[in-house]
C-alpha cells in the first residue's frame, strides 16, 4: 500500500505546476429582448395609480420615490441623490438628481414630490396615509382642512425638499420607500385628473406604451418599455407585457418567461424557481379579555395541542407555501434574528393550567368561537376542521363564525380564537407590532383586547430615534414579553414561488407584496 503522503508528493512532482482547467466562460449582460410575465389572479388589474391596488411589478417598474429598498430591505437612492439629516433627525433634506425627468421629458421636481405626499393626504383611501400625514409637521392640519399645504413639506428650491418630522424614527424613511409614495407631475395630474392614469407618466425605469388587447379589442395586459432617459442605469430590456391570461402552455412553449409556480408539472430540472419571502404572516390570536383566555398561561396551555407543521401545510399552495414561524416579528425583517423560541410546557404544567381554568374536560367541553381573516377563503373551512380536532383534547368545542361584524365582536362574551392574516403596510417590525399588540393598535383595540403597559411604552420609545442598533435591542424585549403572555400564537410566515425560464438572468423581487420584481438589471442569454 502506497503511503498517503509519498502518493500526493509524486503526483505533485508529476504536474509541479496547477493543472490547467477551460475557464468559464464569462456571460455579459446585453441589451435586448421582451420579457412576458403572467400575471397573478384570473382578471386584469388596470389600477395604475401607486396610491391604489395595482400589481405591484407595474408601480414599482412604471414609478420613482425619493428613495427605494432593495431585496435585502436596504435604502437606496432614488430620485433624491443623497439626503442630509439635522435635528436629531427630526429634519431630513432631499436633494433630487438633476438629470431625473418624467416619461414625457418634463424635469422632475422638488415641488411635485411635495405635490405628490399631499395628493395621499386628501385622497384618504387607507390609514396608513394618515399614519404618514400624522408624523409629518401640518400633516393632520391638512389632512382634516384645516390648512392649505402641509407645513412640514418645505420646496428649498426646484431640486431641494425638506421635511420636518414631528419625531425622528428609522420607519419615516420606510415611508418614503412604499410604492404609495412614487412621485408623479403635479402640473399633469392637475389638469388630467383621473384620465392621467390611463396613460400614466412617470419617473421610473420603464414608461407605459398602450394595453394589450385581443381579437375582442378586450384589454387584457399592460406593455412597458425601456425609459430611455432613465436618471439611472437604463433597463436591458427592451419592454414588458404582464397579463394575467398568459397561459401554462404559454410558458411551456417559451412564449413567456416568468409565471406563478402553478403546479408541479413546472420542472425544475428545466426551468428556474425562484423563491422569495412575503409580507404575509398568518396568527392565531385570543380573545384576551373573555375567561379563560384572559390568562397567559391557559394560552401558553393551549400553543402545545396546535402543530403548526401540519397546518403549514394545509395552508400552502404550490406558488404560495408556509414556514413555521415561532416568533411574533417575521426572522427576515431587516436586523432581527430572534433568539431561541420559550421552552415548551411540559404536560403536566398543561394539565394543571387547563384544570385550574376549567378546561380539559371531554365530558364538558367549553365552547371557543372561531373567527377568520384569510387570503384564500377556500381554506376558511379546512383550518376550522383542523383546529376543531385538534383542540378537543383540551376540552375545547370550537364553533366556526362566519358572518360578523365589528359590533358582532364587541358584544362577543363567548371566547374565542381569531385566525388572522396580517399583511403589514410597511416591511418594519413596527407596523407588525403596533397595529396588533398596542393596546391603542387599531385591529388589537377592536378584536383581541390585549394589553400590557410595558409592551406599550416599548413600541413608543422605539419610534423616537434613528439608532438602528437600539431600536432592534427593543424590539427583541418586546418579543421575550409577547413570548410569555402569548396574546396570539405565531403560525408561520408565507414565501412565493416563481418558474422563469432558465435563460434569464438576475431576477430579483422586491419586498413590496405578491409578484413584485426589480426589472432594472434582468437580462437574457438566448
Amino acid at each position: 500500500m502506497i503511503p498517503v503522503l509519498l502518493l500526493i508528493f509524486t503526483v505533485s512532482s508529476l504536474f509541479p505546476y496547477p493543472l490547467k482547467t477551460k475557464p468559464e466562460e464569462t456571460v455579459v449582460p446585453r441589451p435586448g429582448g421582451e420579457l412576458r410575465v403572467r400575471a397573478p389572479g384570473q382578471r386584469l388589474n388596470i389600477d395604475l395609480d401607486p396610491a391604489g391596488e395595482g400589481y405591484p411589478l407595474v408601480i414599482e417598474n412604471l414609478y420613482e420615490g425619493l428613495i427605494r429598498l432593495d431585496q435585502n430591505f436596504n435604502l437606496l437612492p432614488g430620485l433624491a441623490n443623497y439626503w442630509s439629516v439635522s435635528e436629531n433627525g427630526k429634519k431630513v433634506i432631499f436633494y433630487l438628481r438633476q438629470n431625473a425627468q418624467f416619461h414625457n421629458g418634463q424635469e422632475v421636481t422638488a415641488e411635485d414630490v411635495k405635490f405628490s405626499l399631499e395628493r395621499l393626504f386628501q385622497l384618504k383611501k387607507q390609514p396608513i396615509f394618515y399614519e404618514l400625514a400624522s408624523r409629518i409637521e401640518g400633516g393632520e392640519e391638512y389632512w382634516k382642512g384645516a390648512a392649505q399645504e402641509v407645513s412640514g413639506l418645505r420646496v428649498v428650491d426646484k431640486k431641494v425638499l425638506e421635511i420636518s418630522w414631528k419625531r425622528p424614527g428609522i420607519s419615516n424613511f420606510y415611508f418614503l420607500a412604499a410604492g404609495f409614495t412614487r412621485v408623479l407631475p403635479a402640473s399633469l395630474l392637475r389638469s388630467q385628473k383621473k384620465r392621467f392614469f390611463e396613460k400614466p407618466v412617470g419617473a421610473g425605469p420603464f414608461k407605459f406604451d398602450y394595453w394589450l388587447r385581443n381579437r375582442r379589442l378586450e384589454v387584457i395586459g399592460i406593455r412597458l418599455v425601456r425609459n430611455e432617459n432613465y436618471f439611472d442605469r437604463k433597463p436591458l430590456l427592451e419592454a414588458v407585457e404582464i397579463s394575467p391570461y398568459f397561459t401554462l402552455e404559454d410558458f411551456f412553449q417559451d412564449e413567456i418567461q416568468v409565471i406563478p409556480y402553478l403546479t408541479y408539472k413546472i420542472s425544475r430540472e428545466k426551468y428556474h424557481i425562484l423563491e422569495s419571502h412575503l409580507m404575509q404572516l398568518s396568527y392565531l390570536f385570543f380573545s384576551c379579555h373573555i375567561p379563560p383566555f384572559d390568562r397567559p398561561s391557559v394560552r401558553r396551555a393551549i400553543q402545545s395541542f396546535i402543530e403548526k407543521r401540519q397546518l403549514a401545510g394545509l395552508a400552502s399552495t404550490t406558488s404560495n407555501f408556509c414556514q413555521v414561524m415561532n416568533c411574533f416579528i417575521p426572522p427576515f425583517l431587516p436586523g432581527f434574528l430572534p433568539e431561541s423560541g420559550r421552552a415548551e410546557e411540559n404536560f403536566s404544567q398543561v394539565l394543571q393550567a387547563l384544570e385550574e381554568a376549567g378546561l380539559g374536560r371531554s365530558d364538558k367541553p367549553l365552547v371557543v368561537n372561531l373567527y377568520l381573516e384569510v387570503g384564500n377563503r377556500d381554506l376558511i373551512n379546512n383550518i376550522y376542521q383542523f383546529l376543531r380536532y385538534e383542540l378537543k383534547p383540551a376540552g375545547i368545542q370550537l364553533e366556526l363564525k362566519i358572518n360578523y361584524s365589528a359590533e358582532d365582536l364587541s358584544r362577543e362574551k363567548t371566547p374565542y380564537l381569531f385566525y388572522l392574516d396580517w399583511w403589514p403596510a410597511l416591511p418594519d417590525p413596527e407596523f407588525v407590532l403596533w397595529p396588533l399588540f398596542h393596546s391603542e393598535g387599531s385591529v388589537n383595540r377592536e378584536r383581541f383586547h390585549y394589553r400590557n403597559a410595558r409592551v406599550d411604552q416599548l413600541l413608543e420609545a422605539q419610534r423616537n430615534g434613528i439608532n438602528f442598533q437600539r431600536r432592534v435591542s427593543l424590539f427583541k424585549e418586546i418579543e421575550k414579553i409577547l413570548e410569555n403572555d402569548l396574546p396570539a400564537i405565531p403560525l408561520f410566515y408565507h414565501k412565493q414561488r416563481l418558474a422563469f425560464q432558465p435563460y434569464l438572468r438576475n431576477l430579483k423581487t422586491l419586498p413590496f407584496g405578491y409578484f413584485c420584481l426589480n426589472l432594472r438589471e434582468v437580462w437574457m442569454v438566448r
